[in-house]
């Protein structure tokens, strides 16, 4: 699939990433069809060493660029961004962090809410989810934890990679087991 450029603006794609997996891969891909450019704004950027965040803010930034090639890359646009634990400030403070955009893409109810009650303006669009069950970061990380090499063909094979060079295997069971220093 080959994403064509001529589309309209940007688009804000929020999410934790916590690894990205083919179904974030194939969302980028579908927005890029959609738009000249996409923001990925890394969520929770401050949360990591986890069992939710096993992953940080860089690393994460790591796994996306290491999933796309470099023609796409320059369409790509990834941003961390903390999380403010206040709901009412939620939306404008995304917006301080990225550049602007003219829709936003999520399925989380919450953050659909949130900008469309903000009053920012921008479209509020659901994501085309592809096999969400093994598609869903909590599933690879639990493939991860068990040692079962499954979670592999969940995530681009560059990703994998990735993850296996900073000792993100490791880093998971060890979590799961309580042992994490």
């Amino acid at each position: 699939m080959k994403p064509e450029r001529g589309a309209v603006g940007r688009a804000l794609f929020v999410g934790r990433f916590q690894p990205f997996h083919h179904g974030h891969y194939h969302v980028v891909l579908k927005l890029l069809e959609k738009h000249d450019e996409v923001i990925i704004a890394i969520g929770s950027a401050e949360s990591f060493f986890t069992d939710e965040n096993p992953f940080t803010a860089g690393e994460r930034i790591e796994m996306v660029r290491a999933a796309f090639e470099s023609k796409l890359l320059s369409r790509i646009i990834i941003i961390p961004v903390r999380d403010i634990n206040d709901h009412a400030k939620w939306v404008s403070h995304v917006m301080a962090y990225v550049p602007k955009f003219e829709a936003v893409y999520s399925n989380n109810e919450l953050v659909q809410r949130l900008f469309r009650e903000s009053g920012s303006g921008v479209k509020v669009e659901p994501i085309e989810l592809i096999d969400r069950g093994n598609k869903e970061g909590r599933y690879i990380r639990s493939l991860m934890a068990q040692g079962n090499p499954e979670w592999e063909k969940h995530v681009p094979g560059s990703v994998a990679v990735f993850i296996k060079a900073v000792g993100g295997l490791d880093r998971i069971e060890r979590m799961k087991k309580g042992i994490f220093r």
